[in-house]
């Protein structure tokens, strides 16, 4: 139904069955991808143990939790998923555990495409925020029941104590089926008339399985079957992993005996006697008090060291993904912002989100104006920056042009709704002029302006397509001048004066005392910032402090696409 009578209620409902059919037509459009790309030759790359290419996430619903998740992991590497709830980070990880299906897109596990692999059989390991302890059984138990009724690949041999031999007939199987697969793509290909390079490739994959096919019906290979884990195993196992943790004095309690960290050590333990290819923990610490999450941060961190595994761990927390990881991915509403060590992330932050969502306190952002090499602020105070800011500003803003022309071109290209309407309204010029077809018409032209008007992201393509011309007639460019607490100084306390801003004398409003620092809350042109300054000397509320800008470690970000510039 369609609210004819409230003008404003009609645009809503139309906005929303826009959005709805949108998503339905990308969800059948990625369905229809995938299972055409399902039937390609899986190659895993050769310098990741870990690959994720091109992952996407859609729910039943049609909501889209992750959005074309693309990260190569290599083996022994510490990598913290972090960012604000709801923003996709437990999702990529349950679809890499195989708790939660891939919509589209790749998963490569040591050299193996996972997509279909169950969990059992991803050789993972997975620690939980609730623990997800056997109230009924012992902390020995909870460790060895995870091996207990795992069975794992034994060679077999003969009463000899040779080797058993035979054909291999599930991997014959596997081929064929493989096989099966490229032969049906193939005739997609052709049918579709794709290029004779990728008909070509697809041959020859198709001949490289048969190949294969021929050399194992007919080559006999050691036999192996699958058996239960040896009861001395296990016990050697849990007794190993007591020890690293330090708790072989518990092993005969239930958890409800247990404190958190203890708990979660146990968790811990359950995963490290698997000896699992992958670790994969997600918010493991979120449970624990602040000195017990500071303890089982550093041991983790140790943990990890010792087992030399590759471990993959889920936060909301930036002071754990700064002090645990080897790289960090930010995530924003299922979207990566970025990729780095802790070191480029909080020096080369990508965009604002980034540079305030790391560090604490947050990075300082004032707004301002920039017109050759100076800096105007709201209230008229100048800054003269480095020439190398001027340079990157006008390549910049040149780049982020052309990429917001483009991106909406093939938004529009894509919009299945207005593409819809604007068939109709094509359909309807071809017909006879008449009263009826001109209010059709017309009455699809105000559909169109109000779908047009509902999609977000072409509303803020054309703002900043619009604001990057005037940019450029006026040469004033507006912006966010960030700077990091720690990089406010005291004019008294400067060590190096290699590139300041002038002096700023600032009222302090609160004065934060940290022991070894304060953390000075003052107005900057009309803006709260924070400094971190030393405690050699008292600072009180009220009093007045000369501060410096380290314009060397400052940061430009556009005002529009909250990218950072320089």
């Amino acid at each position: 139904m369609i609210f004819n009578n409230n003008p404003e209620k009609r645009a809503e409902k139309l906005q929303q069955k826009a959005l709805e059919n949108q998503r339905n037509h990308i969800y059948k459009e990625m369905v229809a991808k995938e299972k055409l790309h399902k039937k390609e030759k899986k190659i895993a790359p050769k310098d990741s143990y870990i690959s994720l290419q091109h992952i996407n996430k859609i729910y039943d619903n049609k909501v889209q939790a992750v959005f074309d998740f693309n990260l190569e992991i290599k083996q022994h590497e510490f990598i913290v998923f972090v960012g604000p709830s709801g923003c996709g980070k437990s999702t990529t990880l349950r679809m890499i555990a195989g708790l939660e299906g891939i919509t589209a897109g790749d998963l490569y596990i040591d050299g193996v495409y996972a997509n279909d692999l169950e969990p059992k059989n991803r050789d993972i390991a997975m620690v939980f925020q609730s623990y997800a302890l056997y109230p009924h059984m012992t902390v020995f138990g909870n460790m060895a029941f995870g091996l207990k009724i795992r069975k794992t690949p034994t060679q077999q041999f003969d009463k000899n104590g040779e080797p058993l031999k035979a054909i291999n007939k599930g991997l014959i199987r596997d081929l064929k089926q493989e096989e099966k697969k490229l032969v049906s793509y193939l005739n997609e290909c052709k049918e579709k008339n794709y290029e004779q390079e990728k008909i070509t490739s697809i041959e020859k994959d198709i001949e490289e399985c048969r190949e294969k096919i021929e050399y194992l019906s007919k080559t006999p290979v050691d036999v192996y079957k699958n058996k239960h884990v040896p009861k001395e195993t296990i016990k050697q196992r849990v007794l190993e992993a007591s020890e690293i943790l330090q708790i072989n004095e518990f092993l005969d309690r239930k958890p409800k005996a247990l404190s958190g960290g203890q708990c979660q050590r146990v968790a811990l333990g359950r995963a490290i006697v698997r000896n699992a290819k992958v670790f994969l923990m997600d918010e493991p610490l979120s449970n624990l008090d602040a000195k017990l999450r500071v303890q089982m941060r550093s041991e983790i961190i140790q943990l990890h060291n010792k087992l030399k595994a590759t471990t993959i761990y889920v936060t909301h927390d930036q002071t754990e993904a700064m002090t645990m990881a080897s790289r960090i991915v930010v995530m924003k509403k299922g979207y990566i912002q970025q990729i780095g060590t802790p070191s480029e992330i909080y020096n080369h932050p990508a965009n604002v989100f980034v540079a305030t969502f790391i560090g604490s306190p947050a990075m300082n952002l004032i707004e301002g104006v920039m017109k050759n090499n100076e800096i105007t602020f709201k209230d008229g105070t100048k800054i003269t920056v480095p020439d190398d800011f001027v340079v990157e500003r006008e390549k910049f803003f040149k780049v982020e042009k052309e990429n917001c022309i483009k991106e909406r071109e093939e938004l529009l290209a894509n919009f299945y709704e207005r593409n819809k309407i604007l068939e109709a309204i094509s359909n309807l010029e071809k017909e006879e002029k008449s009263e009826k077809t001109d209010a059709q018409i017309a009455k699809l032209k105000e559909d169109l302006d109000i779908v047009l008007k509902g999609n977000k992201r072409l509303v803020y393509l054309e703002k900043a397509i619009n604001e990057y011309n005037e940019c450029e007639k006026t040469g004033e460019y507006p912006l966010l001048f960030g700077i990091r607490p720690e990089d406010i100084y005291e004019v008294s306390h400067i060590e190096d004066s290699s590139c300041l801003s002038q002096e700023f004398e600032q009222k302090v409003v609160v004065a934060e005392l940290l022991g070894h620092e304060y953390f000075i809350h003052t107005n900057f042109c009309d803006e709260k910032i924070v400094a971190k300054l030393s405690a050699k000397h008292i600072i009180n509320v009220d009093e007045t402090v000369k501060l410096v800008f380290d314009l060397n470690r400052a940061h430009l970000f556009d005002k529009v696409s909250t990218k950072l510039i320089k």
